[in-house]
């Protein structure tokens, strides 16, 4: 490093970016972004996607990130542009993707004048709005301070459980010259390397482990954010567990293992409920999941093991958050699951564990914890939505990563989708917002362009989102994307009929048919339309040869409602409140039945 070199804002940037291998930057570009996105486009070691809307820009980064593991950047202009990117922020927020947000602002001396798209703290504060859902955000004073800001944020999105953090940056600063500051631009020497854990805590919970005769793993998204899949499966397998997966973890524990019983909670399946709230596990791990709403049956009692509840998990806020927990572990799944491993190793000496579910044989196959099988052999048509997803399964690959979007071709998703060892499946389940399913794998793709990537949406996410599969063309992203299209919002039909006055709402019916396989062909994708059984297979296979963006419009029978009892006893739990409130009673303590379904 030469004495007193000195470096353009922009470069500041770009060097930090390129040394933490994050070399795609999505975003739309505005006047009061302008320097930064000129400078980006005549680079030739930054790529700038150029999105259609700026919350795609974060989703797109936010796909990116999970694909890589590395931080996701986005970029979005004073304003509207940067209000437009909240939704993605908030989703990386909730689930723990890392990612940079760069905002534009206006020039550093008009700040408090009223200046066009002013977005400072004497009028719409956008640092502030941004608070709540990053890890850092701040508004950069002064260009010699960039350097320092872009460390700490750096820093905070990708240690400790991962987010999106903050720079709002004035326009007039980018193109600034200042002295190189003394740390360099290498991750490593600004920000620790540490996979933390307590180790007497481990060893009280490998001593448990080791002797329990009825041990159950919960394994949530922390398994997948913290890269522990296979130390997941190795440890398992070591202590003779049974394991189910939170709804969002679908895929980190292999659903074709003789050990697996599926997911447990939101659209999950019944033998893992009825292991895991009922009588038998003596110890339950719960491994980076925060036991919540979607996973717990609305924090159902039943939960609570025979003996013990051990916790892992990397953010001390969420350990015993819902349930009293015996033994907590507060660090890195990954570190834990590796020391844990070592820890009962010691105390088996080469012998056996504990554990007496191997007495009971392997755990039912996939297909026999399904709710209704039958629909995966069915010949009608239009078809049902059990009985595409097992042609598609015929057709993944085995290194396959699969998005999923919301609504109610998500609970098909979960339930009735098997996820190999090889595969993933991502689900933003803890913000729930439509799109990011339908936007997320494009980054994906350009993070990982070797690996087969696959969306399944629905058709209200492709009509939100699904200009954004312009951009994917344009820079031709090999994404598939499948639409199941029932001409509505189905979640909320069928939805609608099991709460309230069980009336259907006709108003998310489309009034008009919403031809989506004509519009995808519009927008440059190969496009294929799906209504007979066994098309899809044979249609999927011709879509991952082309390696370019294809969309399958698969069209379904809407009158299939999705698995939906658990999602529709929280609602109806609310109506049971507020009719209770409303009566002067007290708060109903349980509801047992919802719309026919039964609900612990």
């Amino acid at each position: 490093m030469k004495e007193n070199e000195r470096l353009r804002v922009v470069d500041i940037l770009a060097d930090h970016l390129i040394a933490e291998g994050s070399t795609t930057v999505f975003g739309i570009p505005g006047g009061l972004l302008h320097p930064l996105v000129v400078d980006i486009d005549r680079r030739d070691d930054i790529d700038l996607v150029v999105t259609k809307h700026e919350e795609g820009s974060a989703f797109m980064a936010d796909g990116y990130a999970r694909a890589s593991g590395k931080i996701g950047v986005c970029i979005g202009t004073s304003g509207p542009g940067t209000t437009n990117l909240m939704t993605g922020v908030g989703v990386a927020y909730s689930d723990g993707i890392p990612m940079l947000v760069i905002t534009g602002q206006a020039p550093f001396a008009n700040l408090g004048r009223g200046a066009v798209q002013e977005t400072s703290r004497q009028g719409i504060d956008v640092v502030a709005m941004l608070a709540p859902i990053t890890k850092y955000s701040a508004m950069v004073s002064s260009p010699e301070s960039f350097a320092r800001h872009l460390r700490r944020a750096l820093r905070l999105a990708m240690t400790g459980r991962r987010g999106p953090v903050h720079l709002n940056i004035p326009v007039d600063f980018w193109m600034k010259e200042v002295v190189r500051d003394t740390i360099p631009a290498r991750p490593d020497a600004y920000r620790p390397e540490s996979r933390l854990f307590d180790r007497g805590s481990v060893i009280q919970a490998a001593e448990l482990l080791a002797r329990a005769e009825r041990p159950v793993i919960l394994a949530g998204s922390g398994v997948r954010l913290s890269g522990a899949k296979s130390e997941l499966e190795r440890f398992a397998d070591q202590i003779g567990a049974r394991v189910v997966t939170t709804p969002a973890a679908k895929g980190v524990f292999p659903e074709d293992h003789p050990g697996a019983l599926g997911v447990l909670g939101f659209a999950g399946h019944r033998c893992a409920r009825e292991l895991v709230m009922g009588d038998v596990p003596d110890v339950l791990l719960s491994v980076g999941a925060s036991l919540n709403e979607t996973t717990t049956f609305n924090w159902d009692p039943a939960l609570l093991p025979n003996e013990a509840l051990i916790q892992v998990d990397i953010d001390v806020d969420r350990i015993a958050r819902n349930y009293p927990v015996d033994v907590a572990l507060v660090g890195d799944a990954r570190a834990i699951l590796d020391e844990l491993y070592f820890h009962v190793r010691r105390k088996l000496d080469g012998g056996p564990s504990g554990s007496r579910w191997p007495e009971d044989g392997p755990t039912p196959a996939f297909e026999e914890r399904l709710s209704e099988p039958e629909l995966r052999a069915s010949s009608r048509s239009p078809l049902t939505p059990q009985r595409w997803r097992a042609d598609l399964q015929r057709a993944l690959p085995d290194d396959a990563l699969v998005f999923s979007d919301v609504g109610g071709h998500m609970l098909f998703n979960i339930h009735e989708l098997c996820i190999g060892r090889e595969q993933d499946f991502i689900l933003n389940l803890g913000f729930g917002s439509m799109g990011h399913g339908t936007v997320a794998p494009i980054g994906a793709a350009i993070a990982s362009p070797d690996r087969p990537i696959v969306a399944i949406i629905g058709d209200a996410c492709f009509t939100m989102n699904g200009m954004e599969l312009i951009a994917a063309v344009e820079y031709d992203v090999p994404v598939v994307w499948i639409v199941e299209n029932n001409q509505m919002h189905g979640i909320t039909w069928h939805g609608s009929q099991t709460v309230g006055d069980k009336k259907p709402l006709d108003a998310i019916v489309y009034k008009k048919e919403l031809k989506i396989f004509h519009m995808a062909r519009a927008m440059g994708l190969t496009a294929w339309r799906v209504n007979e059984p066994g098309q899809l297979t044979d249609v999927m296979n011709e879509a991952l040869s082309l390696k370019r963006p294809c969309l399958i419009e698969v069209i379904v029978d809407p009158s299939v409602s999705p698995p939906l009892s658990e999602r529709a006893a929280t609602v109806a739990l609310g109506d049971a409140d507020e009719r209770a409130i409303n009566e002067g009673g007290e708060r109903p303590v349980d509801v047992t039945t919802v719309g026919g379904f039964q609900c612990k």
